[in-house]
Protein backbone atom coordinates (compact mmCIF):
# COMPACT_ATOMS: atom_id res chain seq x y z
CA UNK A 1 0.00 0.00 0.00
CA UNK A 2 2.71 1.98 1.03
CA UNK A 3 4.07 1.74 -2.91
CA UNK A 4 0.79 2.70 -3.74
CA UNK A 5 0.67 5.86 -2.35
CA UNK A 6 4.08 7.01 -3.26
CA UNK A 7 3.04 6.27 -6.66
CA UNK A 8 0.05 8.16 -6.51
CA UNK A 9 1.86 11.54 -4.90
CA UNK A 10 4.46 11.04 -7.71
CA UNK A 11 2.34 11.39 -10.54
CA UNK A 12 -0.05 14.38 -8.56
CA UNK A 13 3.57 16.04 -8.12
CA UNK A 14 4.36 15.38 -11.87
CA UNK A 15 1.20 16.57 -12.95
CA UNK A 16 1.37 19.57 -10.95
CA UNK A 17 4.30 20.45 -12.09
CA UNK A 18 3.57 19.84 -15.46
CA UNK A 19 0.18 22.27 -14.86
CA UNK A 20 2.27 25.55 -12.88
CA UNK A 21 5.04 25.20 -16.46
CA UNK A 22 2.09 25.43 -18.82
CA UNK A 23 0.14 28.06 -16.50
CA UNK A 24 3.45 30.18 -16.39
CA UNK A 25 3.73 29.82 -20.31
CA UNK A 26 0.16 30.44 -21.17
CA UNK A 27 0.85 33.46 -18.78
CA UNK A 28 4.26 34.52 -20.54
CA UNK A 29 2.48 34.23 -23.72
CA UNK A 30 -0.79 36.42 -23.05
CA UNK A 31 1.96 39.32 -21.44
CA UNK A 32 3.53 38.99 -24.64
CA UNK A 33 0.84 39.50 -26.97
CA UNK A 34 -0.73 42.73 -24.85
CA UNK A 35 2.83 44.35 -24.86
CA UNK A 36 2.88 43.58 -28.63
CA UNK A 37 -0.34 44.99 -28.97
CA UNK A 38 0.30 47.84 -27.20
CA UNK A 39 3.68 48.52 -28.75
CA UNK A 40 1.51 48.41 -31.88
CA UNK A 41 -1.37 50.51 -31.14
CA UNK A 42 1.05 53.34 -30.04
CA UNK A 43 2.95 52.76 -33.88
CA UNK A 44 -0.85 53.51 -35.20
CA UNK A 45 -0.95 56.53 -33.21
CA UNK A 46 2.40 57.90 -34.33
CA UNK A 47 1.22 56.48 -38.22
CA UNK A 48 -1.42 57.78 -38.10
CA UNK A 49 -0.62 61.74 -36.71
CA UNK A 50 2.31 61.48 -38.97
CA UNK A 51 0.19 61.28 -41.86
CA UNK A 52 -2.54 64.33 -40.83
CA UNK A 53 0.63 66.33 -40.23
CA UNK A 54 2.31 65.31 -44.07
CA UNK A 55 -1.11 65.12 -45.65
CA UNK A 56 -1.84 68.39 -44.91
CA UNK A 57 1.01 70.45 -45.24
CA UNK A 58 1.79 71.25 -41.74
CA UNK A 59 5.14 69.56 -41.69
CA UNK A 60 7.39 68.00 -44.42
CA UNK A 61 9.27 66.30 -42.63
CA UNK A 62 8.91 64.31 -39.20
CA UNK A 63 12.14 62.95 -37.28
CA UNK A 64 9.54 62.50 -33.94
CA UNK A 65 8.22 60.02 -35.80
CA UNK A 66 9.25 56.09 -36.01
CA UNK A 67 8.35 55.55 -39.47
CA UNK A 68 10.24 56.12 -42.72
CA UNK A 69 7.72 58.02 -45.12
CA UNK A 70 7.45 57.80 -48.85
CA UNK A 71 5.06 60.61 -50.39
CA UNK A 72 3.80 60.20 -53.13
CA UNK A 73 1.29 63.19 -53.41
CA UNK A 74 1.29 67.03 -52.77
CA UNK A 75 -0.77 68.07 -49.69
CA UNK A 76 -4.27 67.76 -49.51
CA UNK A 77 -7.43 69.64 -47.81
CA UNK A 78 -8.37 67.80 -44.27
CA UNK A 79 -11.49 66.09 -46.25
CA UNK A 80 -8.85 64.10 -48.26
CA UNK A 81 -6.59 63.60 -45.03
CA UNK A 82 -9.75 62.05 -43.10
CA UNK A 83 -10.49 59.84 -46.26
CA UNK A 84 -6.89 58.83 -46.34
CA UNK A 85 -7.17 58.20 -42.55
CA UNK A 86 -10.21 56.05 -43.31
CA UNK A 87 -8.12 54.15 -45.91
CA UNK A 88 -5.25 52.88 -43.81
CA UNK A 89 -3.56 49.61 -44.31
CA UNK A 90 -1.31 47.73 -41.64
CA UNK A 91 1.37 45.16 -42.42
CA UNK A 92 3.95 43.09 -40.94
CA UNK A 93 6.86 42.80 -43.14
CA UNK A 94 8.73 39.56 -43.57
CA UNK A 95 11.65 40.81 -41.37
CA UNK A 96 9.33 41.57 -38.45
CA UNK A 97 9.03 45.74 -39.29
CA UNK A 98 6.05 47.14 -39.79
CA UNK A 99 4.44 48.68 -42.74
CA UNK A 100 1.50 51.89 -42.44
CA UNK A 101 0.29 52.88 -45.69
CA UNK A 102 -2.84 55.27 -46.77
CA UNK A 103 -4.61 55.15 -50.22
CA UNK A 104 -7.20 53.41 -52.01
CA UNK A 105 -6.29 49.87 -53.54
CA UNK A 106 -4.57 51.33 -57.01
CA UNK A 107 -2.08 52.60 -55.11
CA UNK A 108 -1.10 53.98 -51.42
CA UNK A 109 -0.40 57.99 -51.39
CA UNK A 110 1.95 58.20 -48.33
CA UNK A 111 3.31 54.89 -47.32
CA UNK A 112 5.87 54.52 -43.97
CA UNK A 113 7.96 51.48 -42.44
CA UNK A 114 9.02 51.65 -38.71
CA UNK A 115 11.33 49.26 -37.38
CA UNK A 116 10.41 46.47 -34.89
CA UNK A 117 13.23 47.12 -31.81
CA UNK A 118 11.05 50.41 -32.25
CA UNK A 119 10.71 51.78 -28.55
CA UNK A 120 11.07 54.95 -28.01
CA UNK A 121 7.99 57.56 -29.24
CA UNK A 122 7.63 61.20 -29.19
CA UNK A 123 3.83 61.38 -29.47
CA UNK A 124 3.95 64.63 -27.52
CA UNK A 125 5.74 66.30 -30.30
CA UNK A 126 3.45 64.76 -33.03
CA UNK A 127 0.41 65.77 -31.09
CA UNK A 128 1.91 68.89 -30.10
CA UNK A 129 2.64 69.92 -33.90
CA UNK A 130 -1.66 69.02 -35.13
CA UNK A 131 -2.76 70.74 -32.61
CA UNK A 132 -0.66 74.01 -32.02
CA UNK A 133 -0.67 74.24 -36.05
CA UNK A 134 -2.81 77.17 -37.81
CA UNK A 135 -5.63 74.96 -38.81
CA UNK A 136 -9.18 75.79 -37.36
CA UNK A 137 -10.24 74.41 -33.90
CA UNK A 138 -13.26 72.53 -36.36
CA UNK A 139 -10.40 70.87 -38.54
CA UNK A 140 -8.56 70.10 -35.44
CA UNK A 141 -11.06 68.25 -34.16
CA UNK A 142 -12.11 66.63 -37.21
CA UNK A 143 -8.67 65.07 -37.60
CA UNK A 144 -8.68 64.04 -33.98
CA UNK A 145 -12.13 61.91 -34.27
CA UNK A 146 -11.14 60.45 -37.81
CA UNK A 147 -7.96 58.69 -36.18
CA UNK A 148 -8.37 55.47 -34.72
CA UNK A 149 -6.31 54.44 -32.39
CA UNK A 150 -6.75 57.56 -30.47
CA UNK A 151 -9.81 58.39 -27.66
CA UNK A 152 -11.16 61.68 -27.59
CA UNK A 153 -13.30 62.50 -24.65
CA UNK A 154 -14.61 65.50 -23.47
CA UNK A 155 -13.48 66.21 -19.79
CA UNK A 156 -15.23 69.06 -17.11
CA UNK A 157 -13.44 72.11 -16.80
CA UNK A 158 -14.09 71.93 -12.89
CA UNK A 159 -11.40 68.71 -12.54
CA UNK A 160 -8.85 69.52 -14.84
CA UNK A 161 -8.58 73.35 -14.02
CA UNK A 162 -6.97 75.99 -16.02
CA UNK A 163 -5.62 74.11 -19.23
CA UNK A 164 -3.43 76.24 -21.63
CA UNK A 165 -2.83 74.59 -25.08
CA UNK A 166 -1.42 70.45 -24.94
CA UNK A 167 -0.96 69.29 -21.19
CA UNK A 168 0.17 66.24 -20.52
CA UNK A 169 -1.85 64.18 -17.45
CA UNK A 170 -2.88 61.38 -16.14
CA UNK A 171 -6.66 59.39 -16.25
CA UNK A 172 -8.18 56.75 -14.17
CA UNK A 173 -5.47 54.03 -13.17
CA UNK A 174 -2.63 56.30 -14.34
CA UNK A 175 -3.80 56.02 -17.80
CA UNK A 176 -1.12 58.37 -19.69
CA UNK A 177 -3.35 61.25 -22.07
CA UNK A 178 -2.94 64.66 -22.98
CA UNK A 179 -5.70 67.68 -22.26
CA UNK A 180 -6.29 70.41 -25.10
CA UNK A 181 -8.46 73.35 -25.02
CA UNK A 182 -9.11 74.79 -28.52
CA UNK A 183 -10.46 77.89 -27.82
CA UNK A 184 -10.96 80.38 -25.25
CA UNK A 185 -14.84 78.89 -23.74
CA UNK A 186 -14.41 75.95 -25.38
CA UNK A 187 -14.85 72.62 -24.44
CA UNK A 188 -11.89 70.56 -23.47
CA UNK A 189 -10.82 67.37 -24.77
CA UNK A 190 -8.92 64.16 -22.78
CA UNK A 191 -6.32 62.52 -25.65
CA UNK A 192 -5.15 59.12 -24.62
CA UNK A 193 -4.20 55.67 -26.92
CA UNK A 194 -7.41 53.53 -27.51
CA UNK A 195 -5.81 50.55 -25.83
CA UNK A 196 -7.72 47.84 -27.24
CA UNK A 197 -6.08 44.63 -25.52
CA UNK A 198 -6.81 41.37 -27.88
CA UNK A 199 -8.10 39.28 -24.73
CA UNK A 200 -8.40 40.58 -21.02
CA UNK A 201 -5.53 39.97 -18.39
CA UNK A 202 -8.06 38.90 -15.97
CA UNK A 203 -10.19 37.08 -17.71
CA UNK A 204 -6.50 35.01 -18.86
CA UNK A 205 -5.70 34.64 -15.31
CA UNK A 206 -9.24 33.42 -14.86
CA UNK A 207 -8.94 30.95 -17.32
CA UNK A 208 -5.80 29.60 -16.85
CA UNK A 209 -6.42 29.08 -12.82
CA UNK A 210 -9.93 26.95 -14.30
CA UNK A 211 -7.97 25.15 -16.02
CA UNK A 212 -5.39 24.37 -13.70
CA UNK A 213 -7.62 23.16 -11.38
CA UNK A 214 -9.85 20.84 -14.20
CA UNK A 215 -6.81 19.58 -15.11
CA UNK A 216 -5.54 18.69 -11.33
CA UNK A 217 -9.38 17.22 -10.65
CA UNK A 218 -8.44 15.22 -13.94
CA UNK A 219 -5.63 13.85 -12.92
CA UNK A 220 -7.13 12.64 -8.92
CA UNK A 221 -9.74 11.67 -10.39
CA UNK A 222 -7.81 9.24 -13.41
CA UNK A 223 -5.22 8.22 -9.95
CA UNK A 224 -9.02 7.40 -7.92
CA UNK A 225 -10.50 5.68 -11.21
CA UNK A 226 -7.36 3.08 -11.48
CA UNK A 227 -7.16 2.62 -8.07
CA UNK A 228 -10.98 1.48 -7.98
CA UNK A 229 -10.33 -0.10 -11.00
CA UNK A 230 -7.54 -2.45 -9.41
CA UNK A 231 -10.18 -2.77 -6.03
CA UNK A 232 -12.68 -4.09 -8.77
CA UNK A 233 -10.16 -6.42 -9.66
CA UNK A 234 -8.81 -7.83 -6.75
CA UNK A 235 -13.09 -7.72 -5.48
CA UNK A 236 -13.28 -10.54 -8.74
CA UNK A 237 -10.47 -12.10 -7.65
CA UNK A 238 -11.53 -12.75 -4.56
CA UNK A 239 -14.36 -13.98 -5.42
CA UNK A 240 -13.72 -16.24 -8.05
CA UNK A 241 -11.11 -17.87 -5.08
CA UNK A 242 -14.07 -17.88 -2.52
CA UNK A 243 -16.19 -19.85 -5.37
CA UNK A 244 -13.28 -22.63 -5.82
CA UNK A 245 -11.57 -21.49 -8.90
CA UNK A 246 -7.72 -21.90 -9.14
CA UNK A 247 -4.99 -20.21 -10.73
CA UNK A 248 -5.20 -16.41 -11.51
CA UNK A 249 -5.74 -14.77 -14.88
CA UNK A 250 -2.67 -13.73 -16.93
CA UNK A 251 -3.22 -10.06 -16.87
CA UNK A 252 -3.65 -8.29 -13.37
CA UNK A 253 -3.34 -4.95 -13.21
CA UNK A 254 -0.72 -3.18 -11.31
CA UNK A 255 1.62 -6.40 -12.02
CA UNK A 256 4.11 -5.40 -10.02
CA UNK A 257 2.35 -3.67 -6.97
CA UNK A 258 0.99 -5.12 -3.75
CA UNK A 259 -2.46 -6.24 -5.14
CA UNK A 260 -0.53 -9.16 -7.54
CA UNK A 261 1.53 -10.13 -4.55
CA UNK A 262 -1.82 -10.38 -2.24
CA UNK A 263 -4.01 -11.60 -5.27
CA UNK A 264 -0.71 -14.68 -5.67
CA UNK A 265 -1.31 -14.99 -1.68
CA UNK A 266 -4.75 -15.84 -1.59
CA UNK A 267 -4.78 -17.80 -4.93
CA UNK A 268 -2.08 -19.99 -3.17
CA UNK A 269 -4.06 -20.47 0.03
CA UNK A 270 -6.89 -20.98 -2.33
CA UNK A 271 -5.03 -23.75 -3.90
CA UNK A 272 -3.79 -25.31 -0.76
CA UNK A 273 -7.13 -25.86 0.43
CA UNK A 274 -8.30 -27.08 -2.02
CA UNK A 275 -5.87 -30.12 -2.01
CA UNK A 276 -6.94 -30.44 1.89
CA UNK A 277 -10.83 -30.88 0.84
CA UNK A 278 -9.88 -32.88 -2.22
CA UNK A 279 -7.72 -35.46 -0.05
CA UNK A 280 -10.36 -35.34 2.74
CA UNK A 281 -13.52 -35.74 0.12
CA UNK A 282 -11.43 -38.67 -1.73
CA UNK A 283 -11.03 -40.25 1.51
CA UNK A 284 -14.58 -39.49 2.68
CA UNK A 285 -15.57 -41.39 0.09
CA UNK A 286 -13.12 -44.53 -0.33
CA UNK A 287 -14.27 -44.95 3.10
CA UNK A 288 -18.01 -44.83 2.34
CA UNK A 289 -17.04 -47.28 -0.53
CA UNK A 290 -15.13 -49.32 1.36
CA UNK A 291 -17.79 -50.24 4.31
CA UNK A 292 -20.44 -51.00 1.59
CA UNK A 293 -18.72 -54.78 1.63
CA UNK A 294 -18.41 -55.21 5.05
CA UNK A 295 -22.45 -53.91 5.54
CA UNK A 296 -23.23 -55.87 3.24
CA UNK A 297 -21.82 -59.27 5.06
CA UNK A 298 -22.95 -58.17 7.78
CA UNK A 299 -26.44 -58.12 6.45
CA UNK A 300 -25.84 -61.35 4.87
CA UNK A 301 -24.54 -62.85 8.37
CA UNK A 302 -27.61 -61.32 10.64
CA UNK A 303 -29.97 -63.06 8.29
CA UNK A 304 -28.32 -66.32 8.44
CA UNK A 305 -28.03 -66.43 12.20
CA UNK A 306 -31.71 -64.66 12.18
CA UNK A 307 -32.89 -68.59 10.47
CA UNK A 308 -30.60 -70.58 13.60
CA UNK A 309 -31.29 -68.51 16.64
CA UNK A 310 -34.47 -69.48 18.61
CA UNK A 311 -37.42 -67.04 19.09
CA UNK A 312 -35.87 -65.52 22.17
CA UNK A 313 -33.10 -63.83 20.64
CA UNK A 314 -35.28 -62.65 17.25
CA UNK A 315 -35.78 -59.76 18.74
CA UNK A 316 -32.08 -58.55 19.30
CA UNK A 317 -31.22 -59.78 15.71
CA UNK A 318 -33.63 -57.42 14.41
CA UNK A 319 -31.90 -54.46 16.45
CA UNK A 320 -29.00 -55.70 15.12
CA UNK A 321 -30.36 -55.66 11.68
CA UNK A 322 -31.57 -51.87 11.67
CA UNK A 323 -28.30 -50.36 13.30
CA UNK A 324 -26.54 -52.27 10.08
CA UNK A 325 -29.48 -50.58 8.00
CA UNK A 326 -28.89 -47.28 9.70
CA UNK A 327 -25.15 -47.28 9.19
CA UNK A 328 -25.76 -48.11 5.57
CA UNK A 329 -28.15 -45.08 5.26
CA UNK A 330 -24.85 -42.86 6.61
CA UNK A 331 -23.26 -44.43 3.71
CA UNK A 332 -25.49 -43.24 1.00
CA UNK A 333 -26.01 -39.82 2.85
CA UNK A 334 -21.94 -39.44 2.72
CA UNK A 335 -21.81 -40.08 -1.03
CA UNK A 336 -24.62 -38.33 -1.93
CA UNK A 337 -23.16 -35.51 -0.24
CA UNK A 338 -20.17 -35.83 -1.54
CA UNK A 339 -21.06 -35.93 -4.90
CA UNK A 340 -23.16 -32.75 -4.42
CA UNK A 341 -19.71 -31.14 -3.26
CA UNK A 342 -18.27 -31.97 -5.97
CA UNK A 343 -17.73 -29.29 -9.19
CA UNK A 344 -18.36 -32.15 -11.84
CA UNK A 345 -22.24 -32.61 -11.14
CA UNK A 346 -24.30 -33.50 -14.38
CA UNK A 347 -28.30 -31.73 -13.52
CA UNK A 348 -30.85 -33.48 -15.66
CA UNK A 349 -33.37 -30.42 -16.04
CA UNK A 350 -36.54 -30.74 -17.30
CA UNK A 351 -40.25 -29.34 -16.18
CA UNK A 352 -41.68 -30.68 -13.35
CA UNK A 353 -45.05 -30.50 -11.20
CA UNK A 354 -44.76 -29.55 -7.90
CA UNK A 355 -48.28 -30.78 -6.95
CA UNK A 356 -46.95 -34.46 -8.29
CA UNK A 357 -43.58 -34.06 -6.44
CA UNK A 358 -45.13 -33.73 -3.18
CA UNK A 359 -47.59 -35.74 -3.77
CA UNK A 360 -45.03 -38.64 -4.54
CA UNK A 361 -42.87 -37.73 -1.14
CA UNK A 362 -46.09 -37.27 1.46
CA UNK A 363 -47.49 -40.60 -0.38
CA UNK A 364 -43.77 -42.91 0.75
CA UNK A 365 -43.21 -40.76 3.71
CA UNK A 366 -46.95 -41.39 5.29
CA UNK A 367 -46.32 -43.43 8.33
CA UNK A 368 -43.79 -40.50 9.37
CA UNK A 369 -46.66 -38.27 8.87
CA UNK A 370 -50.01 -39.53 9.82
CA UNK A 371 -49.80 -38.40 13.34
CA UNK A 372 -49.32 -34.46 11.63
CA UNK A 373 -51.32 -32.46 9.58
CA UNK A 374 -50.32 -31.22 6.74
CA UNK A 375 -51.25 -28.07 4.64
CA UNK A 376 -50.33 -27.79 1.34
CA UNK A 377 -50.78 -24.33 -0.92
CA UNK A 378 -49.91 -24.89 -4.77
CA UNK A 379 -51.25 -21.98 -6.92
CA UNK A 380 -51.58 -22.42 -10.96
CA UNK A 381 -49.32 -23.13 -12.74
CA UNK A 382 -47.25 -25.58 -10.45
CA UNK A 383 -44.80 -26.16 -13.08
CA UNK A 384 -40.80 -25.46 -12.15
CA UNK A 385 -37.78 -26.35 -14.01
CA UNK A 386 -35.42 -28.38 -12.35
CA UNK A 387 -33.78 -31.92 -11.85
CA UNK A 388 -36.50 -33.88 -10.38
CA UNK A 389 -34.67 -36.34 -8.67
CA UNK A 390 -32.89 -34.12 -6.27
CA UNK A 391 -35.36 -31.74 -5.96
CA UNK A 392 -37.24 -34.72 -5.04
CA UNK A 393 -34.74 -35.43 -2.37
CA UNK A 394 -34.32 -31.67 -0.98
CA UNK A 395 -37.64 -31.26 -0.61
CA UNK A 396 -38.41 -34.98 1.12
CA UNK A 397 -35.36 -34.14 3.44
CA UNK A 398 -37.09 -30.66 4.15
CA UNK A 399 -40.48 -32.24 4.62
CA UNK A 400 -39.09 -34.90 6.82
CA UNK A 401 -36.86 -32.53 8.68
CA UNK A 402 -39.77 -30.35 9.61
CA UNK A 403 -42.01 -34.03 10.55
CA UNK A 404 -39.49 -34.53 13.70
CA UNK A 405 -39.59 -31.52 15.60
CA UNK A 406 -43.67 -30.34 14.54
CA UNK A 407 -46.26 -30.96 17.25
CA UNK A 408 -49.27 -30.98 15.26
CA UNK A 409 -48.73 -29.52 11.74
CA UNK A 410 -46.65 -29.15 8.66
CA UNK A 411 -47.16 -26.22 5.90
CA UNK A 412 -46.01 -26.25 2.32
CA UNK A 413 -46.41 -23.37 0.23
CA UNK A 414 -45.36 -22.71 -3.23
CA UNK A 415 -44.73 -19.12 -5.05
CA UNK A 416 -43.17 -17.79 -7.67
CA UNK A 417 -42.49 -14.38 -9.65
CA UNK A 418 -41.07 -13.67 -12.85
CA UNK A 419 -37.46 -14.53 -11.39
CA UNK A 420 -37.59 -17.51 -8.91
CA UNK A 421 -39.69 -20.29 -7.56
CA UNK A 422 -40.02 -20.84 -3.53
CA UNK A 423 -41.26 -23.81 -1.80
CA UNK A 424 -41.58 -22.99 2.10
CA UNK A 425 -42.04 -26.00 4.49
CA UNK A 426 -42.91 -24.26 8.12
CA UNK A 427 -44.10 -26.51 11.21
CA UNK A 428 -45.20 -25.27 14.79
CA UNK A 429 -42.43 -27.40 16.59
CA UNK A 430 -39.80 -25.18 18.88
CA UNK A 431 -38.00 -23.37 16.00
CA UNK A 432 -34.49 -22.25 15.95
CA UNK A 433 -33.11 -19.59 17.55
CA UNK A 434 -31.27 -16.97 15.25
CA UNK A 435 -27.75 -17.64 16.40
CA UNK A 436 -28.29 -20.92 15.38
CA UNK A 437 -29.54 -21.28 11.97
CA UNK A 438 -26.63 -20.78 9.99
CA UNK A 439 -25.24 -23.94 12.00
CA UNK A 440 -28.16 -26.40 10.95
CA UNK A 441 -26.50 -26.48 7.04
CA UNK A 442 -23.16 -27.65 8.80
CA UNK A 443 -22.43 -31.18 8.25
CA UNK A 444 -22.45 -33.77 11.47
CA UNK A 445 -23.49 -30.26 13.35
CA UNK A 446 -26.48 -31.06 15.71
CA UNK A 447 -28.01 -28.12 17.22
CA UNK A 448 -29.03 -30.47 20.68
CA UNK A 449 -26.28 -32.77 21.98
CA UNK A 450 -28.88 -34.62 24.00
CA UNK A 451 -31.05 -35.44 21.12
CA UNK A 452 -30.62 -39.28 20.10
CA UNK A 453 -29.88 -40.17 16.90
CA UNK A 454 -33.31 -41.46 15.76
CA UNK A 455 -34.55 -37.95 16.04
CA UNK A 456 -31.73 -35.81 15.38
CA UNK A 457 -30.11 -38.04 12.43
CA UNK A 458 -27.03 -37.70 10.87
CA UNK A 459 -26.62 -34.15 10.28
CA UNK A 460 -26.92 -34.17 6.50
CA UNK A 461 -29.92 -33.90 5.18
CA UNK A 462 -29.70 -29.85 5.33
CA UNK A 463 -26.64 -30.06 4.28
CA UNK A 464 -27.73 -31.89 1.07
CA UNK A 465 -30.18 -29.74 0.57
CA UNK A 466 -28.47 -26.80 0.71
CA UNK A 467 -25.87 -28.07 -2.11
CA UNK A 468 -28.66 -28.69 -4.21
CA UNK A 469 -30.50 -25.29 -4.41
CA UNK A 470 -26.75 -24.38 -5.08
CA UNK A 471 -26.49 -26.57 -7.79
CA UNK A 472 -30.42 -24.88 -8.98
CA UNK A 473 -28.75 -21.48 -8.78
CA UNK A 474 -30.81 -20.74 -5.52
CA UNK A 475 -30.62 -21.24 -1.77
CA UNK A 476 -31.95 -22.34 1.26
CA UNK A 477 -33.14 -19.77 4.29
CA UNK A 478 -34.13 -20.36 7.66
CA UNK A 479 -37.06 -18.03 9.41
CA UNK A 480 -39.55 -18.21 11.83
CA UNK A 481 -42.97 -19.78 10.85
CA UNK A 482 -45.88 -18.03 11.35
CA UNK A 483 -46.70 -21.77 12.86
CA UNK A 484 -44.51 -21.00 16.03
CA UNK A 485 -41.94 -23.04 14.50
CA UNK A 486 -39.37 -23.04 11.96
CA UNK A 487 -39.63 -21.90 7.97
CA UNK A 488 -37.14 -23.64 5.76
CA UNK A 489 -37.32 -21.72 2.11
CA UNK A 490 -36.08 -23.24 -1.00
CA UNK A 491 -35.50 -20.77 -3.74
CA UNK A 492 -34.35 -21.49 -7.07
CA UNK A 493 -33.47 -19.47 -9.91
CA UNK A 494 -36.55 -19.81 -13.09
CA UNK A 495 -33.74 -18.06 -15.44
CA UNK A 496 -30.10 -20.05 -14.68
CA UNK A 497 -30.93 -23.63 -16.80
CA UNK A 498 -33.46 -22.07 -19.28
CA UNK A 499 -31.08 -22.90 -21.89
CA UNK A 500 -30.47 -26.11 -21.03
CA UNK A 501 -34.50 -26.92 -22.24
CA UNK A 502 -34.68 -28.57 -25.46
Amino acid sequence: MRKEMWRLYRHLIIGCLIILMGCYAAVEFAMFRITEAKHEQVLCVDAELSLALLATGIKRTLPESQFKWQTLEAPQSVANTTALLAQKKWQRLPNGDYQSSFGTDAGASFVGVAASESKRFHLEALLKGLLLSPLSYADKLSLLQSISCLSVEPVSSEVTGSVEGVTLTYGVHNKHGFLWKGDVGGDEYFISIDHAAPFSLTFIVVMIVAIAIVAMLALIWRELFYLDLKRKTFENLTRQIARGRSGLPKEIPDSSGTLKELAYSFDSMSSHIQRLLKVQREMINAISHELRTPIARLRFGLEVVKDEVDDSVVHTVTALEDDVEELNTLVDEVLTYGKLEEGSLALNFQETSIKQLLGSILDNNEPLLKHLQVTIDIPEPDTVVADEHHLHRALQNLILNASKYANSKIAIIFSYDEERWQLDIEDDGPGIAIEDRDKVFIPFQRLDNSRTRASGGYGLGLAIVQRIAFWHGGAVLVDASDLGGAKFSLIWSRNQHQDTLS
